[in-house]
């Protein structure tokens, strides 16, 4: 019994000390509040089976059309930070599609990185989603840039 009494009171020890898991998390809206500008940027990981087995659209169409949604969105939304080139905090729009006969498969992830304490960014937030459709509703994919901006002016309104 004494022998488990002590190895417990390290342990109690360690947990005390150890931060709460809220004020570590980056999905923690109130780390976008004080966010008054913003740099966009989008990265997309494109399937080529989509363009050769669906035809039309390539990679870098995709990725045109997912900054220009994506940034036309925070741009043109009253409540929001103000897009500016540059700027020290950068949202990103970061999409990785995969293509199963008939389907297409996304990943989203909606992220904002921060100069960090060396300067160097830092992810500070972060929300993340998966999601599927058709390949009849293959004009969704042009509205993946609203989506990642719309999860992001609605975190960052309810911090601010």
């Amino acid at each position: 019994m004494r022998l488990q009494l002590l190895s417990a009171i390290p342990l109690a020890a360690i947990l005390l000390a150890a931060p709460s898991a809220d004020a570590q998390s980056v999905e923690d809206v109130g780390r976008l509040s004080g966010v008054t500008t913003v740099d966009v940027r989008v990265s997309a990981t494109w399937d080529e089976a989509i363009t050769m087995d669906a035809g039309g659209a390539t990679g870098d169409q995709f990725r045109q059309a997912l900054l220009m949604t994506f940034k036309e969105t925070i741009s043109e939304t009253d409540a929001a930070p103000s897009v500016l080139e540059g700027a020290p905090n950068t949202v990103t729009c970061n999409v990785d599609t995969f293509y199963e006969p008939g389907q297409i498969i996304y990943g989203l992830r909606t992220q904002l990185e921060q100069p960090g304490d060396d300067g160097a960014p830092v992810v500070s937030w972060i929300r993340s989603w998966v999601g599927s459709f058709s390949m009849q509703q293959m004009h969704v994919m042009f509205t993946l840039g609203t989506r990642c901006a719309e999860q992001f002016l609605d975190d960052w309104a309810s911090a601010n």
